[in-house]
């Protein structure tokens, strides 16, 4: 019985060594050789000669994908099967690897990266979008040569969300490219994050006529800045608001008047008054306008029902009304001095009645000959009319 059984399987032996020698010379004859069919996701993808390589790699890569930061959650299947393949079908090892990388898609715990509700990418995390943040931060301030400049804030303007999801580690971006996907955007005009900067910088004005002229104390020594305020009118903060590489817009914080007060003055010195409305927009400048006729004052920006101030103290003079200033006020301060507050909507005080600087007089109007609500405000020396902006901070 048992030497039955050891020739039975002698001969199934030599009957498989016999399969296989004729499955060879078959092959051999016929072009062909034995190899392995990859098949991804239950679905064929191309002819390889060793599976054990390809195994052992996609196994390390699984392995090395986990760390702390990103959890593998998943991954394409891979299976392979034996079959006769024509000897110039099948890939090479090192093909094989290259066409496993570029094919098969690992998956692990990501996040969403959502910019007013339009995704823009898939990073690991938020440490990523923060870098990112700061760098763009950095990378504006230096377009707008505002290193060592005061900063307000900084912010991105686009609402900011990140969603957890499983993720294809193709399709992570790294640091790096993300930042380099949004500034080369934002640079092309389409916009993916928008970095809104608000600065603070203080200048000295000096008005010139009808100009005005600006400069900056931020680069400069305390000395300087001492010399320059003796030889200037005002000293100005303003804040500046830039979006990316863009200039929005600039507006006054504070102006703080270099000249003396009216008491103060002597013979023909400039002197200080205060601003006699809030707001500080000029619709109309002093001098010359339209068709050779000129402007004795200007003309302030305003809504009907903003109040009125005295720009120095002192008597009221006229109180009246016609055809061109409308509701209007004259007061006289002395050394000379007088101002007048056209288009009232409505007037506070009398003839011969004395004034504190700063006091609120009256509101402003659309009287007389107005286009729109706003201040029509004069500075009289001597009788004559000067420019206002030689006196107030506007």
């Amino acid at each position: 019985m048992y030497r039955f059984k050891h020739k039975m399987s002698i001969s199934v032996i030599l009957m498989i060594i016999n399969f296989v020698s004729i499955i060879l010379i078959i092959s051999y004859l016929s072009g062909k050789t034995l190899g392995y069919e990859m098949i991804i996701n239950d679905e064929f993808s191309t002819y390889v000669k060793d599976k054990k390589i390809l195994n052992e790699y996609y196994f390390e890569k699984l392995h090395n994908t986990s760390s702390e930061s990103r959890k593998f959650v998943k991954s394409d299947s891979i299976n392979f099967n034996l079959k006769l393949i024509d000897k110039d079908e099948y890939l090479e090892t090192n093909e094989a690897i290259e066409f496993l990388d570029k094919n098969i898609n690992l998956y692990v715990e990501g996040y969403n990266l959502i910019l007013d509700g339009k995704k823009i990418a898939n990073i690991d995390g938020k440490e990523v979008f923060d870098n990112v943040k700061e760098r763009l931060i950095k990378y504006y301030l230096k377009e707008h040569n505002l290193e060592n400049s005061q900063i307000n804030w900084t912010k991105i303007k686009e609402d900011v969300k990140l969603e957890k999801d499983v993720i294809n580690l193709k399709s992570l971006l790294s640091e790096d490219e993300l930042y380099d996907f949004i500034i080369s955007n934002n640079k092309n005009n389409n916009t993916i994050a928008t970095v809104e900067i608000v600065a603070r910088k203080t200048y000295l004005e000096n008005n010139l006529g009808n100009k005005i002229q600006v400069v900056s104390l931020s680069s400069q020594s305390n000395q300087k800045e001492q010399y320059n305020k003796k030889n200037f009118d005002r000293e100005v903060v303003n804040e500046i608001t830039y979006n990316n590489d863009k200039y929005i817009g600039m507006r006054r914080v504070s102006s703080k008047t270099l000249k003396p007060s009216l008491s103060e003055v002597q013979g023909n010195e400039l002197f200080y008054l205060n601003n006699p409305s809030k707001n500080n927009v000029i619709t109309s400048p002093f001098g010359l306008r339209w068709g050779g006729e000129k402007h004795h004052g200007i003309d302030i920006a305003g809504n009907i029902g903003d109040p009125i101030f005295a720009a120095e103290s002192g008597f009221a003079s006229l109180v009246s009304y016609n055809s061109i200033y409308g509701n209007y006020m004259k007061l006289n301060h002395g050394k000379g001095v007088e101002t007048l507050y056209g288009h009232c909507d409505v007037m506070f005080i009398k003839e011969g009645e004395y004034v504190t600087k700063g006091q609120i007089i009256g509101k402003i109007g659309n009287t007389g000959r107005s286009t729109g609500p706003h201040l029509h405000f004069e500075v009289r020396v001597n009788g004559k009319a000067d420019n206002p902006l030689n006196y107030v901070a506007y």
